[in-house]
């Protein structure tokens, strides 16, 4: 017969009550941060390392609920012990991690960088709703690609996000109808973004994003033209690995003609848009307009500007997603053209499509 469980062990105080270990270590815990938010704040890293000793001996003993209430505590304090507040932040449970996410100024931007590699999607939203919280962690943060981190971020109006980063935003947002609304309400959207995302969104989410959008804009908004066939395939395009590809050839100086062919003979219109927008230096919207049917003597313009040559330029006219097919006199016309135009004109105008 296997022994009986051993009962829990107990400690004696000075005032004969016996206790166990974790309602000692209870006690001892909620008065240490008794102590140390109510009495002069520790001025010195030896004293604050003093309280993270302390914390650390109690804190295996306690009970989850009471480690929540530590971290409740210790979040709003600027200089709290800072082992201390990472071991909370690490902690599996969200009640104890989750103030120290979204609150800890203790925690240095290397702390949040592994956080946002490393957390569970929960953890993350708690993360995604710091105050401040700059776009060096807001685009990862985007990137790991939980729905409801990105809707943390879109409600949090003093998050920074970059370019790329509202980019990703809108082109879901296109499909969600929810994260359109919520994105309307922030100050700091790019006009060009929200206007080529009003083109190019459903129609339900561009109705909750106009509507949400402050009356200033709205009208410019509702103005704006809905989507042609090719932005609606354009739509579902994701540019983040093929702007690193691109990136990753132009410093290797590899990114040129042959490159821009490759990724046309191989379909990845995506990559061709990278390319020349790098190789244009304008923004990647910028280029993607230019697909439209209208648009013809723009996208020659950029072609140009990339210094490719007239058989990488023509398979591009022909294989333009979402057009038709060109004819061939028109094909002979745009070759006219195309020969016709100077390297420094053809720069000069595309940089000044961008700026319309």
């Amino acid at each position: 017969m296997p022994p009986a469980p051993p009962a829990a062990a107990s400690v004696k105080t000075p005032a004969g009550d016996a206790r166990t270990v974790s309602e000692f270590a209870t006690d001892m815990l909620r008065r240490t941060t008794g102590l140390f938010l109510a009495g002069p704040r520790p001025a010195s890293a030896e004293q604050l390392d003093l309280y993270d000793q302390m914390f650390a001996r109690l804190m295996p003993q306690v009970a989850t609920d009471v480690l929540a209430e530590l971290s409740m505590a210790l979040a709003g304090v600027e200089r709290a012990p800072y082992a201390t507040a990472r071991l909370l932040a690490v902690h599996p449970e969200l009640r104890v991690a989750g103030p120290m996410l979204a609150k800890a100024q203790v925690l240095t931007e290397r702390d949040l960088a592994e956080f946002v590699r490393t957390s569970s999607p929960a953890h993350l939203v708690a993360l995604a709703s710091r105050r401040g919280i700059g776009d060096n962690l807001t685009t990862p943060l985007i990137a790991r690609g939980f729905p409801a981190v990105r809707m943390a971020l879109a409600q949090n109006l003093t998050a920074k996000l970059s370019e790329d980063g509202y980019r990703s935003l809108f082109k879901i947002a296109e499909r969600d109808e929810d994260l359109a609304e919520k994105l309307a309400l922030r100050t700091d959207l790019p006009a060009k973004l929200s206007r080529a995302f009003v083109a190019a969104a459903t129609e339900g989410a561009r109705t909750r994003f106009i509507k949400a959008a402050p009356p200033a804009t709205r009208a410019t908004l509702q103005a704006t033209p809905t989507r042609s066939p090719g932005a609606a395939m354009r739509a579902i395009w994701d540019y983040e690995q093929v702007k690193t590809e691109v990136a990753t050839l132009n410093r290797t100086g590899k990114l040129g003609d042959s490159a821009v062919n490759r990724f046309c003979v191989t379909g990845d219109f995506p990559a061709v848009i990278a390319a020349l927008a790098l190789l244009c230096v304008v923004a990647i919207e910028t280029i993607e307009s230019l697909l439209d049917e209208d648009r013809l003597t723009d996208l020659l313009l950029a072609c140009k500007a990339a210094r490719l040559s007239w058989p990488t330029t023509a398979m591009i006219l022909r294989a333009r997603p979402g057009c038709d097919a060109i004819a061939a006199d028109d094909l002979d016309e745009a070759r006219k053209r195309f020969e016709k135009l100077s390297l420094s004109e053809a720069q000069w105008k595309v940089r000044g499509l961008e700026a319309n």
